[in-house]
């Protein structure tokens, strides 16, 4: 029998509820994500390995594409969810490779309120009156709304530290509005903070256009990449990793 090969990869974004008809969230849709799963399920020779692949996405469509590709997709929404599926995956599971690829909140609403007056300061804050506004539909007569955002944990680093992973572990990071010098550096601070052997930084920028792409970076330095040779080449860094020939 084939050695068996098991990956997780994460797509999507989380949405956060503010009240029961509205939620926020972000622009990203799991295509990157789900490239790269598919990569992975069929890069490796069935003779050697029988690659499994978890993929956990918030895109319905992707889910639906998932059973033709011979991927095991499961649902997410919430950053709450999305937490809870990783806690029972890597419970139950031994991953050889995890690739975070997935748009997760960095807030979470934690109360909504009518603001009923503002008084600028001199040092260029300012002082706001409020009252809660928090209701199953938040009304839209309100004069104005203000949304007091908690930080969320950074699943990514749950990893490592939670659950024990010791495999191939592949970070992803958005920036906006930075140069590229910039950019490696904060990625690989970041890297390093969540214990990955890789990250994939980009800008907003650099996600559309004849010029899309991203910028690889591990310990030997940071690579510029096209999208559309991502996933393959993310591939050949595992087959690296593993010491597969």
């Amino acid at each position: 029998m084939p050695q068996p090969l098991r990956i997780l990869v994460t797509a999507g974004n989380t949405r956060e509820a503010i009240d029961r008809v509205r939620d926020w969230g972000n622009i990203f849709t799991g295509n990157t994500g789900y490239n790269i799963a598919r990569t992975l399920r069929h890069f490796f020779d069935p003779k050697d390995f029988n690659t499994l692949v978890d993929l956990c996405t918030s895109n319905s469509e992707h889910q639906r594409q998932a059973r033709h590709d011979g991927i095991q997709s499961h649902a997410f929404r919430s950053h709450a969810d999305l937490n809870a599926l990783l806690d029972r995956l890597m419970n139950q599971s031994r991953y050889d490779a995890i690739y975070m690829t997935a748009a997760v909140a960095d807030f979470r609403p934690a109360g909504a309120f009518e603001v009923v007056g503002r008084t600028p300061r001199d040092d260029g804050t300012e002082t706001w009156i409020v009252r809660p506004a928090d209701s199953p539909k938040i009304s839209s007569s309100l004069r104005a709304l203000a949304l007091l955002g908690e930080p969320t944990e950074k699943i990514v680093d749950r990893f490592r530290r939670d659950w024990g992973f010791t495999g191939h572990l592949v970070k992803f990071k958005l920036q906006v509005d930075i140069t590229d010098e910039e950019l490696i550096r904060i990625a690989e601070a970041s890297r390093i903070a969540s214990g990955a052997d890789l990250i994939v930084a980009n800008t907003l920028a650099m996600t559309a256009g004849p010029d899309a792409g991203a910028f690889l970076i591990d310990p030997a330095g940071p690579i510029r990449v096209t999208r559309d040779a991502l996933p393959s080449l993310l591939a050949e860094r595992l087959r690296q990793s593993l010491g597969i020939h």
